[in-house]
């Protein structure tokens, strides 16, 4: 249940009405926003505001918080509760006000314009600025990773299908060797261009998106934003959604 997933790990020695309220407002929650009711989100940040004002050394209030905005999927709902947290007293909790100044910075990159700019490593100079119009996806693979190889022919498929209509695909890998990379970019026949990351998961470009697991898609629209992350089972769809809009 989500008011139990939700609640954070209770400090040893915990007062039962701090603890009970917690899992209440979680529950309250959880059946407000699996309801679609408006002001769930409102309600739990004020539930949190009244137990934080009366157990201002606990960090479980905020916490719960900070759960709730790394579960919620609208990232309005999610900017909304990190910037709460941001205003927490630095001292007292430093690690949560970090945390949300990240995941806040996050929220704002994903709304700007992707800047990225490379040479492929067959020669061709890749810059997303300049396909603006176009839909993008950026896709990070891997030729050791089982997903990644599963899925190619029909990323190939969808990118053979909607190229001329304006659909773009530049793939990040993070191959263990550029061997491994060249020899299952060979066998593929992958007509985009790549990036290969010499540091894996410490790269630049694997920074800059965050990425931790992989296949990790972000599929930008015509102005250059995030419209879709991780569509990898309607990828096609999203596509064609992408596409008719700009026109």
């Amino acid at each position: 249940m989500l008011g139990l997933c939700l609640l954070p790990g209770l400090a040893k020695g915990e007062s039962p009405p701090l603890k009970e309220s917690l899992i209440a407002a979680g529950k309250a929650f959880r059946l407000d926003h699996e309801a679609g009711k408006t002001g769930a989100l409102d309600r739990l940040m004020a539930e949190i505001e009244s137990l934080g004002q009366a157990h201002p050394a606990k960090r479980e209030p905020w916490e719960l918080l900070e759960n709730v905005a790394d579960w919620v999927k609208n990232n309005a709902d999610k900017k909304k509760a990190y910037t709460r947290l941001v205003r927490l007293d630095a001292k007292r909790h430093p690690e949560l006000v970090k945390l949300a100044k990240e995941e806040l910075a996050w929220l704002d990159f994903l709304t700007k314009p992707i800047e990225l700019k490379f040479t492929s490593t067959d020669g061709r100079k890749v810059d997303v600025a300049k396909l603006r119009g176009k839909v993008v996806l950026i896709y990070f693979c891997a030729s050791w990773c089982p997903p990644c190889v599963q899925e190619y022919p029909t990323l190939k498929s969808v990118y053979d299908r909607y190229h001329k209509e304006g659909f773009e695909v530049i793939g990040i890998s993070s191959d263990k060797t550029r061997a491994q990379f060249d020899q299952y970019s060979k066998r593929k026949k992958i007509p985009w261009p790549q990036h290969y990351e010499t540091k894996p998961w410490e790269g630049r470009i694997m920074k800059q998106f965050r990425v931790r697991y992989i296949p990790r898609l972000f599929l930008l629209d015509h102005t250059g934003r995030v419209a879709a992350e991780d569509t990898r089972k309607n990828l096609e769809e999203k596509v064609r959604e992408l596409l008719a809009k700009r026109r």
